[in-house]
């Protein structure tokens, strides 16, 4: 079984319409993953959250997002080549009981 995550990476501007796409991405792969309903809906908006953060400090840059997604959990990172300006999530996949 392969460790190596899936990857997925946007290349966005700085319009708050494609945040909320970001989002939508977010919680489909969260409910893939198995996530509980309120973790899934409190990602898909730290991500939007997230996006918008970075279109507001950097408006005429394009940006990237990367999603990965591991066995074990969901990593979303806006503008992972800004250094420390990078904006990172992570949440751990809960399985439903």
């Amino acid at each position: 079984m392969s460790t190596d995550p899936k990857r997925i990476e946007l290349r966005l501007d700085s319009d708050p319409r494609l945040a909320a796409g970001v989002g939508g991405v977010v919680r489909l792969l969260a409910e893939t993953a198995g996530m509980p309903d309120e973790v899934c809906k409190e990602f898909q908006e730290a991500a939007v959250r997230a996006c918008r953060q970075a279109f507001e400090a950097r408006p005429t840059d394009g940006h990237t997002v990367e999603l990965l997604v591991f066995g074990d959990r969901l990593e979303v990172t806006v503008d992972p080549g800004a250094g420390s300006s990078a904006i990172r999530l992570t949440r751990s996949v809960v399985p439903l009981r």
